[in-house]
Protein backbone atom coordinates (compact mmCIF):
# COMPACT_ATOMS: atom_id res chain seq x y z
CA UNK A 1 0.00 0.00 0.00
CA UNK A 2 1.19 3.39 -1.12
CA UNK A 3 3.05 5.14 1.88
CA UNK A 4 0.86 8.33 3.53
CA UNK A 5 1.89 11.77 2.62
CA UNK A 6 2.57 13.89 5.54
CA UNK A 7 1.82 17.89 5.27
CA UNK A 8 2.88 20.51 8.07
CA UNK A 9 1.89 23.55 8.52
CA UNK A 10 3.60 26.53 6.71
CA UNK A 11 5.67 28.99 8.21
CA UNK A 12 3.62 31.63 7.14
CA UNK A 13 3.28 35.26 8.58
CA UNK A 14 0.12 36.72 10.06
CA UNK A 15 -2.57 36.42 7.09
CA UNK A 16 -4.57 40.00 6.79
CA UNK A 17 -8.33 39.84 6.61
CA UNK A 18 -8.03 40.42 2.84
CA UNK A 19 -5.22 37.38 2.39
CA UNK A 20 -7.33 35.02 4.48
CA UNK A 21 -10.77 35.59 1.93
CA UNK A 22 -8.52 35.21 -1.24
CA UNK A 23 -7.81 31.78 -0.02
CA UNK A 24 -10.85 31.01 1.49
CA UNK A 25 -12.45 31.73 -2.32
CA UNK A 26 -10.10 29.58 -3.99
CA UNK A 27 -10.46 25.94 -2.64
CA UNK A 28 -13.55 23.82 -2.78
CA UNK A 29 -15.50 23.58 0.92
CA UNK A 30 -17.74 20.74 1.58
CA UNK A 31 -18.08 22.49 5.66
CA UNK A 32 -19.11 24.89 6.59
CA UNK A 33 -17.65 26.41 9.79
CA UNK A 34 -16.39 30.42 11.19
CA UNK A 35 -12.62 30.91 10.46
CA UNK A 36 -12.41 34.38 11.90
CA UNK A 37 -15.51 36.68 12.56
CA UNK A 38 -17.06 37.25 9.54
CA UNK A 39 -15.36 34.74 7.88
CA UNK A 40 -17.31 31.50 7.06
CA UNK A 41 -16.43 28.78 4.70
CA UNK A 42 -18.57 28.33 1.81
CA UNK A 43 -19.69 24.57 1.97
CA UNK A 44 -22.61 22.58 2.17
CA UNK A 45 -22.60 21.19 5.56
CA UNK A 46 -22.99 23.04 8.06
CA UNK A 47 -20.70 22.02 11.35
CA UNK A 48 -20.49 23.19 14.72
CA UNK A 49 -17.18 21.35 15.93
CA UNK A 50 -17.83 21.88 19.74
CA UNK A 51 -21.36 20.80 19.57
CA UNK A 52 -19.88 17.93 17.65
CA UNK A 53 -16.78 17.79 19.82
CA UNK A 54 -19.04 17.41 22.86
CA UNK A 55 -22.15 15.40 21.43
CA UNK A 56 -19.22 12.86 21.30
CA UNK A 57 -18.10 13.23 25.26
CA UNK A 58 -14.69 14.50 24.06
CA UNK A 59 -12.82 15.99 27.08
CA UNK A 60 -13.10 19.74 26.99
CA UNK A 61 -9.58 19.76 28.55
CA UNK A 62 -6.36 17.49 25.84
CA UNK A 63 -3.93 19.35 27.14
CA UNK A 64 -1.03 16.90 26.87
CA UNK A 65 -2.83 14.17 24.77
CA UNK A 66 -2.06 13.00 21.16
CA UNK A 67 -5.48 13.03 19.31
CA UNK A 68 -6.30 12.24 15.64
CA UNK A 69 -8.93 13.19 13.70
CA UNK A 70 -10.32 10.31 11.12
CA UNK A 71 -12.39 11.60 7.73
CA UNK A 72 -10.94 15.40 8.95
CA UNK A 73 -11.61 16.89 5.43
CA UNK A 74 -12.00 20.19 5.81
CA UNK A 75 -10.52 20.35 8.94
CA UNK A 76 -13.31 21.81 11.42
CA UNK A 77 -13.15 19.06 14.22
CA UNK A 78 -9.15 18.71 13.88
CA UNK A 79 -9.09 22.68 14.77
CA UNK A 80 -11.26 22.09 17.81
CA UNK A 81 -9.18 19.15 19.54
CA UNK A 82 -6.10 21.16 18.77
CA UNK A 83 -8.14 24.41 20.47
CA UNK A 84 -9.04 21.88 22.91
CA UNK A 85 -5.11 21.85 23.82
CA UNK A 86 -4.29 18.72 21.79
CA UNK A 87 -1.41 17.81 19.68
CA UNK A 88 -3.95 17.46 16.76
CA UNK A 89 -3.25 14.68 13.49
CA UNK A 90 -5.54 14.51 10.75
CA UNK A 91 -5.55 11.49 8.39
CA UNK A 92 -8.21 12.08 5.15
CA UNK A 93 -8.02 10.29 1.52
CA UNK A 94 -8.27 13.98 0.50
CA UNK A 95 -5.79 15.86 -0.61
CA UNK A 96 -5.46 18.76 2.02
CA UNK A 97 -4.37 21.44 -0.67
CA UNK A 98 -7.39 20.29 -3.23
CA UNK A 99 -10.16 20.55 -0.54
CA UNK A 100 -10.04 23.25 2.64
CA UNK A 101 -7.96 21.65 5.39
CA UNK A 102 -4.65 23.54 3.73
CA UNK A 103 -6.45 26.73 4.04
CA UNK A 104 -8.35 26.51 6.95
CA UNK A 105 -4.78 25.77 8.92
CA UNK A 106 -2.68 28.66 7.17
CA UNK A 107 -5.87 30.80 8.20
CA UNK A 108 -5.90 29.85 11.82
CA UNK A 109 -2.45 29.37 12.51
CA UNK A 110 -3.05 25.67 13.52
CA UNK A 111 -0.09 23.33 13.45
CA UNK A 112 -2.11 19.99 13.33
CA UNK A 113 -0.14 17.71 10.99
CA UNK A 114 -2.71 16.13 7.99
CA UNK A 115 -1.51 12.50 6.55
CA UNK A 116 -3.52 11.55 3.48
CA UNK A 117 -4.27 7.95 3.27
CA UNK A 118 -6.20 5.36 4.25
CA UNK A 119 -7.91 4.51 7.84
CA UNK A 120 -6.33 1.13 6.56
CA UNK A 121 -2.97 2.13 6.88
CA UNK A 122 -3.22 2.86 10.74
CA UNK A 123 -0.76 2.56 12.78
CA UNK A 124 1.50 4.42 10.80
CA UNK A 125 4.21 7.41 10.98
CA UNK A 126 3.56 9.20 14.16
CA UNK A 127 0.02 7.87 14.08
CA UNK A 128 0.40 5.55 17.14
CA UNK A 129 -0.04 5.35 20.54
CA UNK A 130 -2.66 7.74 20.62
CA UNK A 131 -4.30 8.59 23.29
CA UNK A 132 -7.97 9.62 21.64
CA UNK A 133 -9.26 8.87 17.76
CA UNK A 134 -12.26 10.65 16.24
CA UNK A 135 -13.99 8.79 13.66
CA UNK A 136 -17.06 10.76 12.13
CA UNK A 137 -18.85 9.75 9.51
CA UNK A 138 -16.37 6.85 8.75
CA UNK A 139 -17.23 3.37 9.33
CA UNK A 140 -20.23 2.90 7.26
CA UNK A 141 -18.32 4.67 3.79
CA UNK A 142 -15.64 1.53 4.22
CA UNK A 143 -15.81 -1.55 2.40
CA UNK A 144 -13.84 -3.56 5.28
CA UNK A 145 -15.70 -1.92 8.59
CA UNK A 146 -14.04 -4.28 11.31
CA UNK A 147 -10.89 -4.10 9.35
CA UNK A 148 -10.47 -0.23 9.81
CA UNK A 149 -11.66 -0.84 13.92
CA UNK A 150 -8.65 -2.89 13.97
CA UNK A 151 -6.68 -0.50 12.23
CA UNK A 152 -7.69 2.96 14.58
CA UNK A 153 -7.64 -0.04 17.59
CA UNK A 154 -4.10 -0.75 16.92
CA UNK A 155 -3.10 3.61 16.62
CA UNK A 156 -4.62 3.34 20.20
CA UNK A 157 -2.75 3.31 23.52
CA UNK A 158 -4.30 0.84 26.26
CA UNK A 159 -7.29 2.69 27.47
CA UNK A 160 -7.01 5.17 25.09
CA UNK A 161 -10.78 5.99 23.03
CA UNK A 162 -12.18 6.12 19.95
CA UNK A 163 -15.04 8.71 19.32
CA UNK A 164 -17.55 7.46 16.62
CA UNK A 165 -20.02 8.82 14.83
CA UNK A 166 -22.33 6.90 11.71
CA UNK A 167 -25.11 5.78 10.12
CA UNK A 168 -27.09 3.02 11.67
CA UNK A 169 -30.02 0.43 11.27
CA UNK A 170 -33.03 2.45 12.93
CA UNK A 171 -35.36 3.63 11.01
CA UNK A 172 -34.98 2.59 7.51
CA UNK A 173 -33.54 0.48 5.11
CA UNK A 174 -33.69 0.00 1.34
CA UNK A 175 -33.21 -2.91 -1.62
CA UNK A 176 -30.49 -2.87 -3.76
CA UNK A 177 -32.18 -0.45 -6.23
CA UNK A 178 -32.33 2.18 -3.96
CA UNK A 179 -36.13 1.28 -2.89
CA UNK A 180 -37.56 1.65 0.70
CA UNK A 181 -38.17 -1.65 2.35
CA UNK A 182 -40.53 -2.27 5.42
CA UNK A 183 -39.00 -3.77 7.68
CA UNK A 184 -40.49 -3.80 11.77
CA UNK A 185 -37.70 -1.63 12.88
CA UNK A 186 -39.41 -1.17 16.94
CA UNK A 187 -39.05 -5.19 17.07
CA UNK A 188 -35.33 -4.96 15.51
CA UNK A 189 -34.41 -2.67 18.42
CA UNK A 190 -35.82 -4.44 21.26
CA UNK A 191 -34.15 -7.42 19.80
CA UNK A 192 -30.65 -6.48 20.22
CA UNK A 193 -30.01 -8.43 16.68
CA UNK A 194 -26.99 -7.60 15.32
CA UNK A 195 -28.04 -7.14 12.04
CA UNK A 196 -26.10 -5.18 9.23
CA UNK A 197 -27.33 -3.72 5.80
CA UNK A 198 -24.96 -4.41 3.03
CA UNK A 199 -24.51 -2.70 -0.16
CA UNK A 200 -22.54 -2.16 -2.95
CA UNK A 201 -21.25 1.31 -2.50
CA UNK A 202 -24.63 2.34 -3.53
CA UNK A 203 -26.82 3.60 -0.52
CA UNK A 204 -29.39 6.81 -0.45
CA UNK A 205 -27.82 7.43 -3.16
CA UNK A 206 -24.16 7.81 -2.46
CA UNK A 207 -20.89 6.21 -1.45
CA UNK A 208 -21.86 3.63 1.34
CA UNK A 209 -21.18 0.08 1.96
CA UNK A 210 -22.41 -1.21 5.50
CA UNK A 211 -25.10 -0.27 7.86
CA UNK A 212 -25.59 -1.58 11.04
CA UNK A 213 -27.98 -1.61 13.97
CA UNK A 214 -26.10 -0.71 17.40
CA UNK A 215 -25.67 -4.58 18.06
CA UNK A 216 -23.79 -5.08 14.95
CA UNK A 217 -21.84 -2.19 15.38
CA UNK A 218 -21.10 -2.83 19.19
CA UNK A 219 -20.08 -6.21 17.38
CA UNK A 220 -17.62 -5.09 14.89
CA UNK A 221 -15.45 -3.23 17.94
CA UNK A 222 -15.40 -5.91 20.19
CA UNK A 223 -13.52 -7.85 17.55
CA UNK A 224 -11.19 -5.20 17.26
CA UNK A 225 -10.42 -4.70 20.99
CA UNK A 226 -12.73 -2.24 21.60
CA UNK A 227 -15.31 -1.95 24.34
CA UNK A 228 -18.39 0.68 23.50
CA UNK A 229 -18.80 2.64 26.82
CA UNK A 230 -21.56 4.59 25.37
CA UNK A 231 -23.90 4.13 22.69
CA UNK A 232 -26.65 7.18 21.65
CA UNK A 233 -28.86 7.61 18.77
CA UNK A 234 -30.65 10.12 17.07
CA UNK A 235 -33.30 9.57 14.03
CA UNK A 236 -35.31 12.42 11.96
CA UNK A 237 -38.61 12.42 9.55
CA UNK A 238 -36.42 13.33 6.81
CA UNK A 239 -36.82 11.87 3.43
CA UNK A 240 -34.57 9.13 3.63
CA UNK A 241 -35.14 9.48 7.49
CA UNK A 242 -32.30 10.08 9.21
CA UNK A 243 -30.53 7.19 11.54
CA UNK A 244 -27.02 7.90 13.51
CA UNK A 245 -25.36 6.14 15.98
CA UNK A 246 -22.79 8.06 17.86
CA UNK A 247 -21.15 7.45 21.19
CA UNK A 248 -17.31 6.23 22.12
CA UNK A 249 -15.39 3.08 22.87
CA UNK A 250 -12.23 2.30 25.01
CA UNK A 251 -9.34 0.05 23.75
CA UNK A 252 -9.44 -3.20 26.47
CA UNK A 253 -6.56 -5.48 24.79
CA UNK A 254 -3.37 -4.90 23.07
CA UNK A 255 -4.18 -7.52 20.72
CA UNK A 256 -6.37 -5.61 18.38
CA UNK A 257 -7.37 -8.51 16.32
CA UNK A 258 -9.17 -11.59 16.64
CA UNK A 259 -8.90 -14.55 14.39
CA UNK A 260 -11.02 -15.49 11.95
CA UNK A 261 -10.52 -19.42 12.56
CA UNK A 262 -9.06 -21.04 15.35
CA UNK A 263 -5.73 -22.78 15.11
CA UNK A 264 -5.44 -26.50 16.02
Amino acid sequence: MQAVRISRAPADAHLSDSQARDLVAGVKWYHRFELRPGLVTPGVSDFGAKAAADSLKIPADLHGKRVLDVGAWDGPLTFELERRGAEAFALDVQDPTRVGFDVARRVLGSRAVHYEGSVYQLPCEDLHDLDLIVARGVYYHLKHPILAFERLAGALKLGGTLHFEGEGLLNYAEDLDGRPVNIDFAALNRSNAPLCLVYPNSYKGASNWFIPSPAALRAFMQAAGLDVVEMNTWTSSDKPPGQRLYGYAAKVRETSELLEHPLY
